[in-house]
């Protein structure tokens, strides 16, 4: 069984997030980023001021309190104005890292960016559901405002000190501030259908931490039903029209999943993992993880180990 927690928790972990502050800064006007699309996340949030962000032939202005993540690293440009040319975004950053923009200027625009990374070659359903651009409008006037405030004042003075483990607390903070602005995303929209809208379902959200926690457990709908407090068949009815599949199918991805990660970061054997999530026989765990992945088990391990 996984250390205690809920359905997000149990999917943050396995997918091993991570997140890189890159500073906290005060941007002189005029200014522009033109940031290349990257295999991470970036993060924007604006503490003071405005700017406006660029994505996908938009223009959206951002006001102090609004974060934004751009979760699949889409190219865009964040700047003071529209009319503003961005430069580069590697060169800017280079010059903010040097030490640029530490001198607080009227007019300037106070900005927290960085990215958050992930094992995506793990393909987490959840994954797939976050959008390329997520806003989150004024974090520090609405649900979550003072979690918010606490957040960035440790990552403000963590990263304009210069105490040994600064950058390592920064980012730590910077994992927590993302799953912040996901979890306040999510009760803002409300999504109707897929993961994260099993998450926000009371009832089937018992039922989909049972699986996350306990694969290797003899599960089955009536089961899951119990856990979720209702009848068999509104159970699976329920789950089939939020999630968009059965219940078996969710248990046969999650194990597969764990499969996966103990193959890749653990050196149990086949027999060993077979148990842990739930398989009654080597063959059956192989057939099966060759369908989910394409390559036998035995061979995802090797070329790993290469």
């Amino acid at each position: 069984m996984t250390a205690p927690g809920d359905a997000l928790s149990d999917v943050l972990r396995m997918v091993h997030l991570k997140a890189c502050i890159y500073f906290v800064k005060d941007m002189a006007p005029p200014w522009g980023l033109d940031i290349p699309k990257t295999a991470n996340g970036p993060l924007h949030m604006v503490l003071e001021g405005q700017c406006v962000l660029r994505h996908d032939d938009r223009d959206i202005p951002l006001q102090a309190g609004d974060a934004v993540v751009l979760a699949n690293g889409p190219r865009h440009q964040i700047t003071d104005r529209p009319e503003t040319p961005p430069e580069p975004g590697p060169e800017v950053m280079k010059r903010l890292l040097a030490g640029a923009g530490s001198e607080r200027v009227p007019g300037s625009t106070r900005m927290l960016c960085g990215h958050f990374e992930w094992d995506g070659a793990c393909d987490q359903p959840l994954f797939r559901e976050i959008p390329d651009l997520i806003i989150v409008r004024d974090v520090f006037g609405n649900y979550g405002a003072d979690r918010f405030r606490t957040i960035v004042d440790l990552i403000t003075t963590e990263t304009t000190g210069n105490i040994p483990g600064s950058a390592a607390m920064a980012d730590r903070m910077g994992e927590v501030l993302f799953v912040s602005i996901l979890r306040t995303w999510m009760v803002q929209q409300c999504p109707d259908e897929g993961v994260l809208a099993t998450m926000n379902d009371a009832r089937l959200s018992r039922a989909l931490q049972f699986i996350h926690q306990n694969p290797q457990a003899e599960i089955d709908l009536d089961k899951l039903a119990r856990i979720a407090g209702m009848s068999r068949t509104s159970f699976a009815t329920r789950f089939r029209q939020v999630m968009g599949t059965p219940p078996a199918s969710y248990l046969t991805e999650w194990r597969m999943l764990q499969a996966r990660q103990l193959l890749l970061r653990t050196s149990l054997t086949m027999s060993e993992i077979m148990q842990r999530v739930g398989y009654g026989s080597e063959a059956a765990l192989v057939r099966a993880f060759k369908r989910r992945f394409g390559v036998t088990p035995g061979k995802l391990r090797r070329s790993s180990d290469g």
